[in-house]
């Protein structure tokens, strides 16, 4: 006899209806059991994302990573390629999604790819509306000086200075403020930019 209750797989559909990305504490009130989790997860109705977070096969996995990283680990701040692709300043796959988190915290899930970093790093801290959530990220010029730092003087550094110069408000004053904080020179490669147009 199955542990799952008669009206479990109409308790599942809702529940992924109405919220997409849920915790094993939530299927186990709507299945009945992690049995019932574990099945319907080999059965392709539920995607795991690691350390009991689960998502509808409906929703696209990077897209789920990126909710479940806003509602389960909201002290965490989407940064680095992460941060490029959500402010279109990049179009690399991620895998994993990037946060930084204060040294002192500790995060460990399959989904996120943790950097611990000094209170001083994490400024420019802003959150961007996605797909209905609010997400902790930084803002597109803070983002443009980690592309720098990430690939200095590089194609990813200059394809993301391109798009923020085609598609964002130019922001120099924000821009020299974070070369100084992340010991970045994205102003000046902008300035060059702005020159050669």
């Amino acid at each position: 006899m199955s542990n799952q209750k008669p009206s479990a797989s109409r308790s599942l559909t809702k529940l992924l209806q109405t919220k997409r990305v849920v915790t094993s504490q939530e299927l186990v009130k709507a299945l009945g059991s992690r049995v019932a989790i574990k099945r319907k997860a080999d059965a392709g109705e539920l995607v795991s994302l690691g350390s009991g977070l689960y998502a509808s096969p409906s929703i696209d996995p990077f897209i789920a990573a990126v909710v479940a990283t806003a509602r389960h680990y909201p002290k965490a701040v989407i940064s680095s390629f992460t941060a490029l692709v959500l402010h279109k300043l990049s179009d690399e796959a991620i895998s994993q999604i990037d946060v930084d988190i204060e040294k002192s915290s500790m995060i460990r899930n399959r989904l996120l790819r943790v950097h611990r970093v000094t209170k001083s790093r994490l400024t420019g801290i802003t959150s961007m509306k996605f797909q209905g959530d609010k997400i902790k990220i930084y803002d597109v010029e803070r983002t443009l000086c980690e592309a720098y730092k990430l690939d200095p003087a590089g194609p990813v550094f200059f394809k993301a200075l391109k798009r923020y110069l085609k598609t964002y408000p130019v922001k120099p004053e924000a821009i020299h403020t974070y070369d100084k904080a992340l010991g970045t020179q994205t102003l000046l490669h902008l300035q060059q930019e702005l020159a050669d147009a």
